[in-house]
């Protein structure tokens, strides 16, 4: 049998607008990233204090955090990383580190937080980050202010957190004024600090890294519509 061309015309007419529907049905079905304007929230729960102290000639490393940690950003949100950092007040109850070891954390809220904070309490302001690369952090030291600048940066982790990593040393002479807590300090754990050349020593430097999440509470990843 054979097609008329009015017939050819129809068949063609045909297969093009099946052809052009389905691929509009695909695309309409194609899952995309939209982001909306952003939020963004501290996740106090899990932000990270964490210390480093040294002890002996070889310089052994001794690792802390602290667990009580509170700021005034808890369930505050904010346009941007910047804005949400810039003037972030936090305290820490120093009476809260934990080393592992229960005979050493004793001996440090006994023998040197005692001396070094004011109830067991560091407070302190951040500064506005400068270039993603640091930022500077005020601490209340006895009712002094101590200006330390430490490293910054933040990094996308996933589409919807960030993590911001603070970190720096803070010299307990030069920059605290804190030689009475160092020397409490140096003076209990003597033996403790003594190394395998029969030298007791207490570094005066002790390495400070905060962790911090941070949320984009607007982001949502939806189905886009033409």
């Amino acid at each position: 049998m054979q097609y008329t061309k009015p017939h050819y015309l129809f068949i063609i007419v045909l297969i093009v607008f099946v052809s052009c529907n389905n691929r509009k049905n695909k695309e309409n079905t194609g899952e995309q990233i939209v982001t909306e304007d952003p939020s963004y929230r501290l996740d106090v729960e899990k932000t990270k204090v964490i210390w480093n102290g040294y002890k002996t000639n070889d310089k052994i490393k001794v690792v802390g955090y602290f667990s009580d940690f509170t700021s005034n950003r808890d369930n505050k949100e904010f346009n941007s990383i910047e804005e949400l950092v810039d003037g972030l007040e936090f305290s820490i109850k120093s009476s809260s580190s934990v080393s592992g070891d229960p005979i050493r954390d004793k001996n440090l809220q006994d023998h040197f937080f005692k001396y070094l904070t004011k109830d067991f309490v560091i407070n302190g302001t951040l500064g506005s980050p400068i270039n993603n690369d640091s930022i500077d952090v005020v601490f209340e030291v006895f009712g002094q202010t101590k200006k330390i600048r430490f490293g910054f940066k933040y990094i996308d982790t996933t589409p919807t957190s960030h993590l911001v990593k603070i970190k720096g040393s803070i010299n307990l002479e030069s920059q605290f004024d804190a030689l009475k807590a160092y020397n409490a300090i140096s003076s209990k754990c003597y033996d403790l600090h003594k190394g395998a050349d029969g030298i007791s020593k207490t570094w005066k430097e002790v390495d400070v890294l905060v962790k911090a999440i941070i949320i984009n509470t607007n982001f949502n990843s939806r189905i886009k519509e033409d």
